[in-house]
């Protein structure tokens, strides 16, 4: 039961960093014109996406086992 919640917790915080740095890339990447810097950010919010949901879902489990 604890890793289906842990893997909730990893669901979770995947899809509201996602938006969160969608909600970024829109505000302050508007208006830029080079595509590889628009991809770039998108690629590095998705690392970071990853990173911090493995680490919430990671940091779950240690507090609860």
């Amino acid at each position: 039961m604890i890793y289906i919640i842990s893997a909730l917790i990893f669901f979770l915080t995947f899809i509201f960093s996602y938006k969160f740095f969608n909600y970024l890339k829109s505000k302050y990447l508007l208006n830029i014109e080079d595509e590889n810097l628009y991809m770039a950010f998108g690629f590095l919010a998705l690392i970071l996406t990853a990173g911090f949901s493995l680490a919430s879902s990671s940091l779950f489990l240690i507090l609860l086992t």
